[in-house]
């Protein structure tokens, strides 16, 4: 058996930069805090991915993959396999469904303009 804190594998540099990128599309304002929040992953640790100086271990890569789904698989891979982008896809129309849903009963209350 390894130990704990054995690493499975370094994340590219082209990998942290999409980590960073889509952490910051996610959470414009007070990126780390906002995200540590989310997450449950500590804030400090996420400055430095943020500043591409660390990458997540196993654990808080768990946390993120919870947080934000098969889209943060997505974003963080070059190429996602099949898998991933189709439960990106059926996450995101379920989204943009209720979006559509939510509109349209705000529009029913207006009634007719």
């Amino acid at each position: 058996m390894g130990k704990a804190g054995q690493k499975f594998g370094k994340i590219s540099g082209a990998a942290k930069e999409r980590l960073a990128s889509f952490l910051r599309r996610k959470h414009p304002v007070k990126t780390a805090e906002e995200v540590a929040a989310f997450s449950g992953c500590e804030a400090d640790s996420v400055r430095k991915w943020l500043d591409g100086v660390a990458a997540p271990s196993c654990i808080p890569m768990v946390r993120l993959i919870s947080a934000y789904g098969p889209e943060f698989l997505a974003a963080l891979m070059e190429r996602p396999p099949l898998w991933i982008d189709a439960a990106w896809r059926a996450e995101e129309r379920a989204r943009l469904v209720a979006e559509q849903d939510r509109i349209a009963l705000q529009l029913a209350r207006l009634g007719d303009g």
